[in-house]
């Protein structure tokens, strides 16, 4: 791959970044939208909004695979301990939580998709540890 500088690396991923964010937040509001306009959906649009939805989240991490190859062997270090303490927070929480659900300690929501928060939850530790490791790094 040729050799690129950081900046030009950053600038390809925004602007990357930026569309497939827009096709998840247009799926995310016009999905259920079109599921409810429907009388009885078939099993099959179901599957297919609940793919589309999701496809994007796969698209940052497709994106961000190729920032880090793009980048210097320091970004690398940094995002990826970034990525590994905030999938160790996100996969601690939900273990936890699903435990909790499982011995009746809280209330289990029929209604509420709870799991639907894990990626949330996920991108949002993966932010604090990156800023909580620069601030480390000084």
């Amino acid at each position: 791959m040729p050799s690129i500088t950081f900046k030009d690396a950053q600038r390809r991923y925004q602007k990357a970044f930026a569309p497939v964010m827009v096709f998840y937040v247009i799926f995310c509001f016009a999905g259920p939208v079109l599921l409810q306009s429907m009388l009885e959906p078939p099993l099959w649009v179901v599957s297919l909004v609940a793919i589309m939805t999701a496809l994007p989240i796969a698209g940052v991490f497709l994106l961000v695979i190729r920032l880090l190859r793009e980048t210097d062997e320091y970004t690398r270090k940094v995002q990826t301990d970034a990525i590994l303490v905030g999938g160790a927070i996100t996969l601690s929480v939900t273990v936890m939580w699903a435990f909790l659900e499982l011995f009746e300690a809280v209330p289990r929501h029929d209604n509420f998709p709870s799991m639907i928060l894990v990626a949330p939850l996920f991108f949002a530790m993966w932010g604090l540890a990156y800023v909580f490791q620069a601030r480390h790094r000084r």
